[in-house]
């Protein structure tokens, strides 16, 4: 089943999980249509957080059917893709993540969360990328897809859109993280596909090559897309704007 399609189709998205669902509730950036809870407790709790209209007990046998996961938490909510709109020029002057056909859901939900973690307020993906509102995005996100702004677009769109602004590439080549050579205080954070890095067409955008420097014995090839970009935000968040 093409549960996308059915995503853009209705312009809703599921999240399960008692933190998931509560972050999203609380920060009531996306409209709440229905919550399902096959757990009294759980249900006792979040009867103090919605209206009764908006909650319904379901048995665990009808969890088991709603659910997009193996084992299901004890609650699913349906929000609204109600994602506020905002222009790509606002960028100039600010840290962005762009991902650039990251495939792998859990990858991505954990790169969002790993930008909220570090303050990076911004993260673009390209249409080759997994979908923002998959329901392995949401729950590796663990709630900060609430405090990230989200927009789908080709590198080329952005950078033709704005004033000069520097691209940061994580390659397997480039300068040496570390070593005297300062990540610019602002600008795109490009992470590469898992299996491919960077896509070429991408690659004369880049203004600031860089690398993560492995030990001289090491046997693996790279990293993680996902440790890959830990490591960059991480020494990104250490250069002040």
């Amino acid at each position: 089943m093409n549960l996308q399609k059915f995503r853009q189709k209705y312009d809703k998205f599921t999240a399960e999980g008692e933190k998931t669902v509560t972050e999203f509730i609380k920060h009531q950036k996306y409209p709440l249509e229905q919550v399902y809870c096959d757990s009294p407790t759980v249900f006792d709790y979040f009867s103090r957080l919605v209206t009764a209209e908006k909650l319904t007990l379901v048995t665990r046998s009808e969890m088991e059917q709603i659910s997009m996961f193996k084992t299901p938490s004890h609650i699913m909510a349906v929000f609204e893709k109600k994602e506020p709109e905002w222009d790509v020029s606002e960028i100039v002057g600010e840290k962005t993540l762009y991902l650039d056909d990251i495939q792998d859901p859990g990858n991505l939900g954990t790169m969002i969360r790993i930008a909220d973690w570090f303050g990076i307020k911004n993260v673009i993906r390209s249409s080759g990328s997994a979908d923002f509102y998959h329901p392995k995005v949401i729950q590796s996100t663990m709630g900060s897809l609430c405090n990230v702004r989200l927009k789908t677009m080709a590198l080329s769109e952005i950078t033709g859109q704005t004033v000069k602004i520097p691209v940061i590439g994580a390659l397997l080549e480039g300068e040496t993280l570390r070593q005297n050579h300062q990540l610019p205080a602002s600008g795109i954070l490009v992470i590469g596909n898992e299996g491919h890095g960077i896509k070429p067409e991408n690659i004369g955008f880049i203004t600031h090559p860089f690398r993560i420097s492995g030990h001289q014995n090491k046997i693996a090839e790279s990293l993680n897309a996902a440790s890959a970009c830990s490591i960059f935000c991480f020494e990104w968040s250490m250069v002040s704007q």
